[in-house]
């Protein structure tokens, strides 16, 4: 795969992050009544994208126990909700070497390119505050994405 068209399709899995903040300055009052839902519907993403490269790594035993310690990292780190935008930066660095694990196969990084979008839909909802207007610190501290999986390309 070409550098321009990896780079753009992580592009366009960041802009998840922008598209979600700019529904919740739509509709700030969802943000409270819905805040489980988002939880939920980040955890369930975050899962998904570990079982599609579960499936397509389950025949090499070195990547399969790397992706398995790894998933169990993500995991320690999504369930501690409570510092979001501090951990906000280390789970989208770790969305983006997942993402470059998926540039392998092209069916794979469809999928989790779409699951990385979506997963920027509810991280956003979590973390923006429209009192604060801390929509550039939102950006900043999920940065990790961009940099992560484009810099992973070159190695």
């Amino acid at each position: 795969m070409q550098f321009i068209n990896y780079s753009f399709a992580s592009l366009v899995s960041f802009f998840g992050l922008l598209i979600g903040i700019f529904l919740l300055r739509i509709a700030p009052d969802e943000q409270k009544p819905l805040k489980r839902y988002f939880i939920l519907l980040r955890r369930i993403i975050l899962i998904l994208i570990f079982i599609f490269l579960l499936f397509y790594y389950f025949s090499s035993i070195f990547y399969l126990s790397s992706l398995v310690a790894f998933f169990l990292f993500m995991v320690l780190i999504e369930f501690k909700v409570k510092n979001m935008p501090k951990n906000s930066l280390i789970t989208s660095s770790a969305l983006g070497i997942l993402f470059f694990l998926s540039s392998k196969n092209i069916n794979l990084f469809a999928i989790v390119s779409a699951l990385a979008f979506l997963y920027g839909l509810p991280t956003a909802s979590l973390i923006y505050n429209k009192k604060e207007k801390n929509h550039f610190t939102v950006v900043i501290n999920n940065i990790g994405f961009l940099i992560m999986s484009n810099v992973l390309y070159f190695l």
